[in-house]
């Protein structure tokens, strides 16, 4: 978060904002840090996706009851419909939480328009 706010603080736009008076607090939340969450929703996104199915292995490993025990266990005992339902929800799961990162994009950034 702060080198990607260090970065924005050097550009053209916030430079202006500055010149033309306007009060630091404002140049920072208004104009600096919306453009610096961009890849911190980027990153916060993509490891929630990561997470989802780090949990199968996770509960594995410390045999926790959970969908990932429970899609490991059908796995071995070759239990198909339970393989399909886990995969779905947890594919499901993936999906919801990129859409929830792109409306959040619009969000943000009021640049991007969602379409």
């Amino acid at each position: 978060m702060r080198a990607s706010l260090l970065e924005v603080l050097n550009q053209d736009y916030v430079r202006t904002a500055r010149a033309k008076g306007v009060v630091e607090f404002w140049v920072i939340t208004k104009h600096a840090l919306r453009n610096a969450l961009l890849p911190i929703v980027t990153l916060v996104g993509s490891t929630i996706g990561l997470a989802i199915g780090g949990a199968i292995f996770i509960e594995s490993v410390f045999n926790w009851p959970g969908m990932g025990l429970l899609l490991v266990d059908a796995v071995e005992t070759r239990d198909y419909p339970v393989i399909m339902g886990a995969t779905l929800v947890i594919g499901i799961c993936v999906i919801v939480v990129n859409l929830l990162t792109d409306i959040t994009y619009a969000v943000v950034d009021p640049r991007i328009k969602v379409g």
